[in-house]
């Protein structure tokens, strides 16, 4: 009986130490936000850019970082 008993007591220690070392969902920033205001300040900066083709290429390679920091954000690190 005081094995099952300890090994209760373990079980609900483990448990209570899981949801405290949790992070609640709030807490952890927004990184697809971060990503999209990095995209509009990338934008921004292919918008000042002379000529159509370098305006262009630098809207695409402002797609391609978005597409990379969200691909990040997803895989953690």
């Amino acid at each position: 009986m005081t094995r099952k008993r300890m090994a209760k007591k373990c079980v609900l220690a483990a448990a209570v130490f899981f949801v405290l070392a949790a992070k609640p969902a709030w807490a952890q920033p927004p990184v697809q936000n971060q990503c999209m205001s990095q995209l509009a300040a990338c934008y921004y900066w292919a918008a000042a850019q002379a000529g159509f083709w370098t305006m262009w290429a630098g809207g695409i390679d402002c797609e391609l970082a978005m597409i990379d920091c969200i691909r990040r954000s997803i895989a953690g690190y």
